[in-house]
């Protein structure tokens, strides 16, 4: 385990209670794979299972920690990305709170500040969600 749930917030600008993932399994050049529980509190939890835009926010917070881990690994300044759209959005069921998803997201472009990511949310092998991401970052200067 790369990062967990007390650590991971070292490498992601979200904080409790929009933090979405909690562990950080694995990460590369081109892909990272986390993993959340799914909390009957979480504020993305309605009538028992989390719910499509907490989906959207997952895959969202991997890309992030991807980025941040390799920075920090780097030492150098993580940037401040922006979710610029969403494509492709497929969601074929909702987990239900108490259970674990596992999320991967891999690069398939990146063009200046621009990265583009398909990302895919798991469930005891089962896809629940997949899109594809493009998200602008900008390196913050003093």
């Amino acid at each position: 385990m790369l990062a967990t749930k007390q650590t991971i917030t070292q490498y992601i600008p979200q904080r409790d209670p929009i933090v979405m993932i909690h562990n950080l399994v694995e990460v590369s050049d081109e892909h990272a794979v986390t993993q959340l529980a799914i909390a009957p509190d979480n504020v993305f939890v309605a009538d028992g299972y989390f719910a499509e835009p907490g989906l959207v926010e997952n895959i969202a917070q991997t890309a992030a920690v991807h980025v941040g881990y390799q920075c920090q690994q780097k030492n150098i300044p993580v940037p401040i990305g922006y979710i610029a759209a969403v494509r492709d959005l497929q969601i074929h069921s909702l987990p239900k709170q108490n259970s674990t998803i596992t999320t991967s997201i891999r690069i398939v472009n990146q063009v200046l500040e621009l990265t583009i990511a398909q990302g895919r949310v798991e469930q005891d092998g089962q896809l629940l969600c997949s899109c594809e991401m493009r998200i602008f970052a900008k390196i913050q200067t003093a």
